[in-house]
């Protein structure tokens, strides 16, 4: 990675962004999961499409359906924009893909769209693919997420992560970021300058998101983050400001923090820098014991296999 450049998403004005976009296309990709985001993901839409005017080329929902008929979700954002496409994940082909889920996973799966209808979206190298989570609180979205990240990938960085400041980011503060400092090496302190690591908002060229590993699940930010080091992208951390969403319960935090350790410990032991001798080898099982409310032992024991999946360029040659 190149050195790492800081920015507030202020800096990034919609009269700005339009004169920095010139003729590129912008993709803005929405993440959602049965019908918990549906009025979100309304109020998403329809204020993007109201502030940023011309800026955004298409709205792209990549939905998973918890059932097999059209849910609330894919109807909502129809309504806020009719010319939303909407991308049932249940049902994308990609040639090296099963029907396995996760948040990585379906990423890949609408890339790999956008890519195989290139022409048809107008989509080149070039283009800005933004994606967002869903699940952000109302009062803390604008359209800076969107001209923030966007902006700074028009201004000529490969990848821009957004920044921001949450209440709770538990897996960030006790997890993320001191793992980030464990392991000195020159390629790896740019890891140390990205204010919030795990932030799901994220922009960068096609060309980039080709170029990269995908992890399936709770992996995939963490693996990206590395691919950027051991490259020469030209990386941007943008402050959005305030944030909020979604919180987790304590057993699904333990998952998420399992899954960046290990992705983190495989990243660095594909790129040479970590060796384990004597047998030993990073597990894809989550196991502990516990006491619970009761005072009764109890122990968890969880699977977490996690697929890494070539570069979307390898499969799209």
């Amino acid at each position: 990675m190149k050195e790492l450049m800081q920015y507030d998403s202020r800096e990034y004005t919609l009269h700005r962004c339009l004169e920095l976009k010139n003729t590129r296309k912008v993709f803005v990709i929405f993440s959602t999961l049965g019908e918990r985001e549906a009025d979100l993901i309304y109020d998403k839409i329809s204020l993007l499409r109201k502030e940023t005017g011309a800026f955004i080329d298409k709205i792209i929902l990549s939905h998973r359906r918890t059932g097999e008929t059209e849910e609330r979700t894919e109807q909502r954002a129809r309504e806020a924009d009719p010319g939303t496409a909407i991308l049932i994940c249940n049902n994308l082909s990609v040639p090296d893909m099963g029907g396995e889920r996760g948040k990585g996973a379906d990423m890949r799966r609408t890339l790999y769209h956008v890519n195989s209808h290139a022409k048809e979206l107008g989509a080149s190298s070039d283009s800005v693919i933004i994606f967002l989570d869903a699940d952000v609180v109302q009062e803390y979205f604008g359209s800076h997420f969107v001209l923030g990240l966007g902006g700074a990938v028009l201004q000529g960085h490969d990848f821009a992560k957004a920044s921001f400041w949450r209440a709770m980011g538990r897996v960030k503060k006790f997890v993320a970021q001191p793992l980030y400092s464990v392991i000195e090496h020159e390629t790896l302190d740019q890891l140390r300058m990205f204010a919030y690591p795990l932030s799901g908002e994220v922009a960068g060229s096609l060309e980039f998101f080709n170029s990269v590993h995908f992890w399936q699940i709770y992996g995939v930010e963490t693996g990206i983050n590395i691919d950027a080091c051991f490259r020469s992208y030209s990386v941007a951390d943008v402050n959005l400001g305030l944030y909020d969403h979604e919180h987790h319960g304590e057993v699904n935090i333990q998952k998420m923090a399992f899954g960046i350790m290990r992705t983190y410990l495989k990243q660095l032991q594909d790129y040479g820098i970590l060796e384990l001798h004597h047998g030993a080898r990073i597990s894809d099982s989550f196991s502990a014991m516990f006491i619970d409310e009761k005072g009764e032992r109890q122990s968890m024991d969880y699977d977490l296999t996690e697929i890494k999946y070539e570069p979307l360029k390898n499969v799209l040659d």
